[in-house]
């Protein structure tokens, strides 16, 4: 069975629910049957998160289809398909505080640069213990944003090189390609001098 499926599992355990009663795994439909007793244990549990957000997933491939064709053709690479793993691959390394900004700052921006919302690309990548911890990320307040990880990720996902965006004392130094590559996907603020980008919250 799938980590992520184990993880859910032992959350619904946790808050009370009954394995074979309350909650069961569909093998061959590869989805969750859950009671109504198992939803209200859930909200419950943990009441900041929107579970029915979280257990309907929203599929936004066929609504935003010709941007993301469009912004692939002037990238000259999927954007999209190299971001969300970069994203996941953060997201299992970050604490919750620098995982909060990082999502966010990086969510907002692209969105807000390319009209394309990565929410539910992101939630449909995710296993269900994933989703869960977005979800809760997405309601935090931002302490902190990892600056150079944000940018790294999306210079490299739109097609940059690692020649184009090197880290040094933790700063990010993009090349002029990775800032065009970068205005094309990213939407936000952030200080620019010689050589360093680096970004700002608010």
């Amino acid at each position: 069975m799938h980590q992520a499926a184990i993880d859910f599992f032992r959350l619904l355990v946790q808050v009370g629910a009954v394995p074979g009663e309350d909650f069961s795994c569909d093998v061959t439909r590869q989805a969750y049957r859950l009671n109504e007793r198992c939803y209200e244990l859930l909200k419950e549990a943990y009441p900041d998160i929107d579970w029915q957000s979280i257990l309907a997933v929203p599929t936004a491939a066929e609504d935003f289809s010709e941007q993301i064709e469009f912004l692939h053709q002037q990238l000259g690479c999927p954007f999209i398909d190299n971001l969300l793993p970069r994203i996941i691959a953060r997201l299992k390394t970050m604490p919750d505080g620098q995982a909060a900004g990082y999502v966010q700052i990086l969510l907002t921006g692209v969105e807000q640069a390319t009209g394309i919302p990565l929410y539910p690309f992101l939630m449909e990548a995710l296993g269900m213990a994933g989703q869960v911890r977005l979800e809760w990320l997405l309601r935090q307040e931002i302490a902190a944003v990892p600056s150079s990880e944000c940018l790294v990720d999306l210079v490299l996902a739109a097609g940059g090189t690692e020649a184009d965006c090197e880290v040094r004392q933790g700063e990010a130094w993009l090349t002029e390609e990775a800032c065009q590559r970068l205005f094309l996907v990213w939407d936000g603020e952030y200080a620019v001098t010689p050589g360093i980008s680096d970004l700002r919250n608010g």
